[in-house]
């Protein structure tokens, strides 16, 4: 985001510079306090006004003081004076709170109306089929909403890569990230005719063995795939074969060409079983499903348009799940 306050840049240099010797306070607090107490004239009206205890006020003006090796304000029992250094103070002190205010109120705004730029990383064929629609609709609701969007299988690193949100297929595999199921995407075995006449067909999980099986390495599912029968335990079967990609869509091109069974999304096929190009295997064993989820970056705080880009993945994943 850039910031149009004038003059922040050098006030911020000023606020350096002024606590070089003992590091910049927390807040501004501090320097509220300061401005009030130089406008009214008194600690306990300043103190007041801030909802400070009038022995806490003292002691943040001390510290200001002695941070600064000067004396801001001569005290006495019945008045108090700003010395030239307080006046001096005062005036920089007036910007500094100004633009601090200024800064907060961008935020704020930009927080209660997303705006700015989601970087996205989402899977290539699901992210053209599933997401893009759902990014085109959060672009005409936010205005002020742009989007860059990486096509990758690969799981990213959300942090290292400078990613806002990510949408993947399968288990998560960064535990520090932040993660939303958005849905379940159900998946099926499938081979080719040609296939089949020429290596027949796996009639249990555990035939598979002996099959050439086209692997996906992006799945987290590349050498070990699970079934279940009804209620029966899940079975897990090693598997193996002769190719391996990291994209879905080249998995099926290559179970179209009879090199392979296939474990496949049941979107991504169901064009090819319909018209025959593609059979299904073992349909009373079911594969888990690959379950889709959302993915930020791990912090307390997430922006508003990182949060509205989910709430709207979420939303178009409820209505039209894969």
């Amino acid at each position: 985001m850039r910031l149009s306050i004038p003059g922040a840049a050098s006030i911020c240099l000023l606020w350096l510079k002024i606590y070089s010797k003992e590091g910049i306070l927390e807040n501004v607090g501090t320097l509220r306090l300061f401005i009030r107490l130089c406008e009214l004239g008194t600690f306990s009206a300043a103190a007041r006004e801030l909802r400070v205890k009038q022995s806490t006020a003292s002691k943040w003006i001390a510290e200001l003081e002695r941070s600064l090796s000067t004396t801001l304000i001569e005290r006495t029992t019945r008045s108090m004076r700003i010395t030239d250094a307080g006046r001096r103070l005062y005036a920089k002190a007036v910007e500094i709170v100004a633009a601090v205010d200024a800064v907060a109120g961008e935020i704020s705004q930009q927080q209660a109306e997303p705006s700015g730029r989601v970087r996205m990383s989402v899977p290539v064929v699901f992210g053209r089929l599933y997401v893009v629609p759902c990014i085109a609709e959060a672009l005409a609701h936010h205005p002020a909403l742009d989007v860059e969007l990486v096509f990758s299988d690969r799981y990213v690193n959300l942090v290292d890569e400078g990613f806002d949100l990510a949408v993947r297929v399968g288990v998560p595999t960064d535990t520090s990230a932040r993660g939303r199921k958005l849905a379940d995407s159900q998946r099926c075995l499938v081979a080719s005719s040609a296939y089949i006449r020429a290596q027949g067909k796996p009639r249990t999980p555990a035939d598979l063995a002996r099959h050439q099986c086209l692997q996906h390495s992006a799945d987290g599912s590349r050498s070990m795939w699970r079934f279940r029968k009804g209620r029966a335990r899940e079975v897990a079967v090693a598997v193996g074969g002769r190719v391996t990609s990291n994209n879905s869509e080249a998995v099926m091109h290559m179970a179209r060409a009879g090199l392979g069974i296939a474990l496949l999304a049941d979107w991504l096929v169901k064009a090819d079983l319909a018209n025959g190009t593609l059979t299904r295997l073992l349909d009373s064993y079911a594969p888990p499903p690959a379950p889709v989820y959302a993915l930020t970056p791990p912090g307390r705080y997430m922006p508003a348009a990182v949060r509205a880009m989910l709430e709207h993945l979420s939303a178009s994943f409820r209505s039209t799940p894969p």
